[in-house]
This record gives C-alpha cells, structure tokens and sequence, in this order.
C-alpha cells in the first residue's frame, strides 16, 4: 500500500470485465500516477490510455462478460509506475493485434482494437500470455 496526501492506496485492484467497471480501474491508476508526482495532465493522459486499453480487454479479451480485470501498480526504485493489468480473457495481443493480415479472422467486422493513445502516453509496454494460469498480462512503464 502506498501513502498518499494521509491516503492509502492498495497496490492492486479486481473489478469485472464489464464496461461499468472501468471508470473505477482507471481512477485506480490515476491515484497511481499522482503517488509519483504527476501533474493534472499527465494523469489525465495516462487514465485515457489505460481506458483505451481497458476497453479493447472488454471488447475483445472478455466478450463475454464473465472475465476479470486486475490492475497492480508499483513504484520502481527510480520513480517509474509499474502497471500490470492482467485479465482472465481469451488470448488477445492488443499490441499487435491490427499489424498482420492474419488478425482479421479473429477480430472479424466491426470496430477494430485502438492502441494509439497507449503507446503515446505508456513506454515499455509489454504482452506476455500466461498460460497456465490462463491470463493476458499487460505490463507498462509510467514516467512523470
């Protein structure tokens, strides 16, 4: 837990894969960045592009509506926030997810996943699939 302004902030949060949900997951992060010093603005970018990425998980991860959606925030050594949001969904790459032609099939018709706001505002991010326990992993640097 972090201390905030006589605050307590957890480090992590659960919340259904429903799009109700994520207002309370973006202000989560958003508690977050202020944590490491970030103005008004920089948390304002940073709470867009984890709602951007939050609604491709929604859309695309956990279509259905019985996923979960866990954020985990901590602070790096030298003052980075480290985001991982994980979700129960199915396999989904939202990084690379438009880049190759092969993609279509899965995504299929309609709206395609948008990153362009996340990789503006997040550095180093990463997908990784744990299989095992049957989770997409998102993990992000977030600077001031």
């Amino acid at each position: 837990m972090k201390e905030r302004d006589n605050e307590t902030v957890p480090n992590d949060i659960t919340q259904p894969a429903r799009p109700d949900a994520l207002p309370v997951l973006v202000e989560f992060v958003r508690a977050h960045a202020r944590t490491i010093g970030c103005k008004d603005e920089r948390t304002r970018e940073i709470g867009v592009a984890v709602e951007e990425a939050l609604q491709n998980i929604v859309q695309f991860a956990c279509a259905d509506g019985s996923g979960e959606i866990t954020i985990a925030c901590n602070i790096h050594d030298m003052g980075a926030l480290l985001i991982d949001i994980t979700d129960t969904g199915i396999p989904f790459n939202m990084l690379v997810a438009t880049s190759f032609p092969e993609t279509a099939d899965f995504i299929g018709p309609g709206p395609k996943p948008s990153t362009n706001k996340l990789k503006k505002a997040l550095g180093n991010i990463e997908y990784r699939r744990d299989a095992y326990n049957k989770r997409n992993i998102l993990a992000c640097v977030v600077w001031k």
